[in-house]
């Protein structure tokens, strides 16, 4: 990621548009700054030697995107900047260190297994799991706009009326739940299909390290409920902090242990491993909580 690209997304103000409901412009001005990228690409990318300019146009679409952001908010509705005060600044530091903790336990135990199965291996292995990995982040994906979207909905109601909040929430359940789990079934029974489609035939071992993690976009769909809409809307930040953190050694004692005898069969283990451990873990706070998300009755 280039320092443009960080740069647009400082100033896309993302954060604003989720708290105040209005998802409709950040789909808005990732299209634009996606469009702006393409249309630049085409324009002055025209020669092999030109390839510098792809980092300079991406990081341009972010910043336009950015800045129109910032000037939407200005114009329609009102808002002025201010610098805030010291004691402000360190209450919203407190307020986020647990999830800024949780962010990088998360990175631990999913950006590390690359790094360790490396290791351990060589370039090969590392490929196949690579390759079924980033199948399986992208499917991933497709879930991540409905947690975004409907975390400030959740925490509006959680706020207003806790019981309301958690009717909401066993509905989403169901329907993630139901959604992840058809993704995942479908990525297990035709993993050779997809595989010789996305990959190729040379990524046949790549084929069981699929078919291990097919079920991550169920496991995970589960974890997003009971952890970021579930936990963090009810302020158990450090319980949720403290369940990633034991995740990512638990996939790192995993890994170091397993990995030299199963590659990137074992790496694939640990991160399952991983996920499922969190996601029980979640529930079964939630459980002793007397937060009943899944046997609650769905109206």
């Amino acid at each position: 990621m280039t320092f443009g690209m960080v740069l647009g997304q400082v100033l896309f103000p993302v954060w604003f548009f989720q708290g105040m409901e209005r998802m409709k412009y950040i789909t808005f001005l990732n299209i634009l700054a996606k469009l702006i990228f393409t249309i630049a690409i085409f324009v002055f990318v025209r020669k092999v030697e030109a390839y510098l300019y792809v980092p300079l146009l991406n990081s341009l679409g972010f910043i336009v995107a950015g800045i129109l952001g910032l000037w939407i908010i200005f114009k329609d509705f009102g808002i002025e900047f201010k610098m805030p005060s010291w004691k402000e600044i360190k209450h919203q530091l407190k307020e986020g260190w647990y999830i800024f903790i949780s962010t990088v336990a998360i990175s631990l135990y999913t950006i590390s297994n690359t790094f360790i199965l490396g290791l351990f291996t060589n370039n090969t292995i590392v490929g196949y799991y690579s390759a079924a990995e980033k199948i399986i982040k992208a499917i991933q994906g497709l879930l991540g706009p409905i947690s975004q979207t409907i975390y400030p909905h959740v925490s509006k109601l959680m706020y207003e009326s806790k019981e309301y909040g958690i009717k909401f929430l066993r509905k989403v359940t169901f329907l993630i739940g139901s959604f992840s789990f058809v993704l995942s079934l479908i990525i297990f029974i035709f993993a050779d299909l997809i595989v010789r489609i996305v990959l190729g035939s040379q990524y046949t071992e790549s084929v069981i390290v699929l078919k291990i993690l097919a079920f991550l976009p169920f496991i995970v769909g589960l974890s997003n409920v009971f952890g970021i809409q579930t936990m963090l809307t009810l302020n158990f930040k450090k319980a949720f902090s403290n369940i990633l953190i034991s995740a990512s050694f638990l996939n790192l004692v995993l890994a170091l242990i397993l990995v030299p005898s199963l590659k990137h069969i074992d790496i694939s283990i640990s991160v399952l491993i991983s996920e499922i451990f969190v996601t029980l873990s979640m529930y079964i706070f939630l459980r002793s909580k007397g937060i009943k998300i899944i046997e609650g009755k769905i109206v």
